[in-house]
């Protein structure tokens, strides 16, 4: 469920979610040859414990990504129109350095975005990226009540945390008197057909949508840490539609971890063997991985279902109800 201030058209990725290549690509296979988005793993810590993440799963060695790597990133970006989005499995604002990390991405004119749980942002960091001219800032978020963000949210105080954030950097874009960059708050829910959600949803987007440009309202995804003793009483409350389809983002999407390891989609919390591609200190391009025989193999077995044969994709349900419903929309007419 997506609401906006003024209309899609104002979202700085309006073009390449209305694009052939993003919502058919099966049938654009020909145009697709390097992915459309760059998910950048700053550092791989992060102050909350959010019910359903995987870093709650996460094992390997944290560390925090060197302007080395995000250079050798952002060139290959920069050289296929590829955009950047800050994220991962951590915080990205704990990274000292990520307005440099930014600024390397806006020097070579990258469509930019960072992902945040707010807690550490602050009026002088919100400046800079104003400054920078970073194109979106999303803040993350759980439920559409503060007793559900900090039920979820663990180690979150939905108003300190989240709610005054969202006000300071409202106040620093109009100080500024800037567009930029846009403001997304990104949230999930267990069941869209709850008691009350009608209601309670109103009121969130009417009180939100005078402080941001865009509200995105998704289903709680738990199936990747369901045998997690504190989760299990949730998880019977996901309603997510569980059903396997060929993964489009295996063509869309890489993460690249913080010290520079590569992998063919944006979920790999851990070292995973099956889905590595390579690291960029050993100079490999990620164009070359985009086509390597590996990633082909992937897609292979997600086109004919074999998704309980891969770690990861067997619990993989997150993007189906979005891409479906963006994709019905736009057959439609409606964008």
């Amino acid at each position: 469920m997506i609401y906006y201030k003024t209309g899609p058209q104002d979202d700085p990725y309006y073009d390449l979610w209305n694009s052939p290549e993003w919502l058919f690509p099966f049938n654009n296979l020909d145009v697709l040859v390097f992915p459309k988005i760059l998910t950048v793993e700053p550092v791989n810590i992060c102050q909350n414990k959010c019910l359903y993440c995987s870093t709650r799963l996460m094992q390997r060695r944290t560390g925090y990504m060197s302007l080395e790597v995000m250079g050798r990133v952002a060139d290959e970006a920069a050289q296929y129109k590829a955009s950047v989005r800050f994220g991962g499995f951590g915080e990205p604002l704990l990274h000292r350095g990520i307005s440099k990390l930014v600024e390397q991405c806006k020097a070579r004119n990258i469509r930019t975005t960072i992902f945040t749980n707010a807690t550490p942002l602050n009026k002088d960091m919100m400046e800079e990226f104003c400054i920078l001219g970073l194109d979106e800032i999303r803040f993350s978020s759980s439920g559409i009540t503060p007793e559900e963000h900090n039920d979820i949210r663990r180690k979150s105080d939905y108003e300190k945390d989240f709610k005054e954030k969202i006000l300071m950097a409202h106040e620093v874009k109009l100080r500024i008197n800037t567009v930029k960059p846009y403001v997304t708050i990104y949230t999930n829910v267990f069941d869209y057909g709850r008691e009350n959600f009608e209601k309670q949803k109103a009121e969130y987007v009417s009180y939100y949508l005078n402080y941001v440009d865009k509200i995105d309202i998704d289903l709680t995804n738990l199936s990747r840490v369901k045998e997690l003793e504190e989760v299990k009483a949730y998880y019977p409350k996901q309603t997510i539609e569980q059903k396997y389809k060929p993964c489009v983002t295996l063509y869309h999407k890489f993460i690249i971890h913080w010290n520079g390891d590569v992998f063919a989609c944006d979920i790999p919390y851990d070292f995973e063997e099956a889905y590595f591609l390579g690291n960029l200190n050993d100079n490999v391009s990620m164009f070359d991985m985009y086509h390597s025989e590996k990633i082909k193999n992937l897609r292979r077995m997600t086109e004919t279902f074999q998704h309980e044969h891969l770690k990861l994709c067997k619990d993989c349900y997150s993007s189906t109800y979005k891409y479906e419903q963006l994709k019905a929309e736009v057959s439609g007419g409606k964008i």
